[in-house]
């Protein structure tokens, strides 16, 4: 008999902690909506597995695997069977040393607690549940933020109509992912009520902006689904590959920022969330799986600083007081030690299966040309590519984007493997993915 809990932990942080997600350290003032760690767990009495959102910037392996040991003291759910996967909310608390930010490792151990947490409600609330597995639409909120321009080389954001290089743009660099995947799960026993969904969706979360801790677009997505099917019902987001990915249009002068942005992002999500649920076929039996791969991905060579440097857009120097390449001069300084002590990494590479749908993950900021390829080459007749999870490992962008230029492939802390890191990760995908095709 199939059984599905879901379950929420706190993971909001402390007024005053650092903020990461930019340049430089800011420090968040208030809380604009808790941030939460929310699970669901699926249980076809053989092999259970667990599905957690966070909302939070990034998550690292030694986050995931201090929470992994928790769970298994506490259910019987191998540590390899959790996905932990990361919003990337840019108003989320100190999760890791990166860019203009530092780890707080009391907030680090408070996630990993709150994680822990949240998979054991799960599993305590196990209850006897019909599940479906659907895919929506929604191709009016993420935009490619990487442009072909005049000269032929690639800049991430190079501005909206109106600024100095506007003019020189050409076409997008690169696709986005507007699929909308929907694990809806009903109680036969509750006159077949919603009883929880899990959303996943490729778009970054820089919308909210401002200094007050934030969810992002993915807290607004829970809200307009409570709106609809109850308070008490749980919803957890998991995000696609969108290291390319942003809300923002450069192609449009309009603006799309603030908390009434984001509601209005949530607002259409879970509309097509809802849409697909209502139009979903039930199963009443879904064999579960999971596995996981390594992956190796060496750090990459000393750069070419001045090729690497973009001449505008994002991460070029935003002004004479704050110097971003300052910041990337020390960053260098950071990945070559690291290259140093460990040139390659086993990089983790997990896939779950939950009845006709299949789940890869790593822990990349991801370009989305390699979600559309894994999806693509998948034999499961739904699958999902689950970005941030279980680890941190930085930008992962294409080999034509590294070549080609643009913030993303700068090197740092936050972009630090090698050309053929994406490739890796893409065969390394689909291996798990074909292990739990069975």
């Amino acid at each position: 008999m199939l059984q599905v809990g879901f379950g929420v932990g706190d993971i909001t942080p402390d007024v005053g902690m650092e903020m990461p997600g930019g340049f430089f350290k800011r420090k968040g003032t208030g809380v604009r909506d808790k941030l939460l760690a929310s699970a669901c767990v699926v249980y076809d009495g053989a092999a259970p597995v667990a599905l957690v959102g966070l909302d939070a910037l990034f998550i690292t392996k030694p986050t995931v695997e201090a929470a992994r040991r928790m769970i298994v003291k506490a259910t019987k759910i191998p540590g390899d069977n959790v996905l932990i996967g990361a919003n990337h909310t840019h108003s989320g608390g100190p999760v890791a040393s990166c860019l203009g930010c530092d780890e707080n490792p009391a907030y680090t151990e408070k996630m990993a607690k709150a994680i822990a947490e949240a998979v054991g409600a799960a599993w305590n609330s196990l209850h006897a549940a019909e599940v479906g597995v659907g895919v929506g639409s929604e191709p009016n909120i993420s935009f490619n933020r990487r442009f072909l321009m005049r000269d032929g080389r690639e800049i991430t954001h190079p501005g909206k109509p109106g600024t100095p290089h506007h003019d020189e743009i050409v076409t997008p660099a690169g696709p986005i992912d507007p699929a909308v995947g929907v694990f809806a799960v009903r109680n036969p026993a509750a006159k077949n009520q919603v009883a929880g969904v899990v959303v996943n969706f490729a778009c970054h979360s820089t919308v909210v902006g401002g200094d007050q801790f934030s969810p992002d677009y993915a807290g607004y997505l829970r809200k307009h689904i409570k709106a609809h099917y109850g308070e008490a019902t749980p919803v957890v987001f998991l995000l696609g590959t969108c290291g390319d990915i942003t809300q923002v249009d450069n192609l449009s002068a309009n603006s799309e920022f603030g908390p009434d942005y984001a509601d209005m992002m949530g607002m259409k999500l879970a509309s097509e969330t809802i849409r697909v649920v209502e139009r979903m076929t039930w199963l009443k039996e879904a064999p579960t799986a999971a596995v996981l791969e390594t992956a190796p991905v060496e750090i990459r060579p000393e750069p070419d600083v001045a090729r690497e440097r973009p001449p505008f857009g994002l991460g070029s120097d935003l002004s004479k007081d704050q110097k971003v390449d300052a910041v990337f001069a020390d960053e260098r300084k950071l990945v070559a030690e690291m290259r140093r002590k460990t040139p390659m990494l086993a990089a983790e590479v997990q896939a779950i299966r939950i009845g006709p749908l299949g789940i890869a993950t790593n822990g990349a900021e991801y370009f989305c040309e390699y979600g559309l390829r894994i999806k693509k080459a998948s034999k499961h007749p739904a699958t999902w590519v689950v970005s941030l999870a279980n680890e941190l490992l930085g930008y992962v962008p294409t080999a034509q984007a590294f070549v080609a230029g643009g913030y993303e492939a700068r090197t740092a802390r936050s972009s630090k493997l090698a050309i053929d890191a994406g490739q890796l990760l893409l065969e390394g995908g689909l291996r798990a993915l074909s292990r739990v095709d069975k």
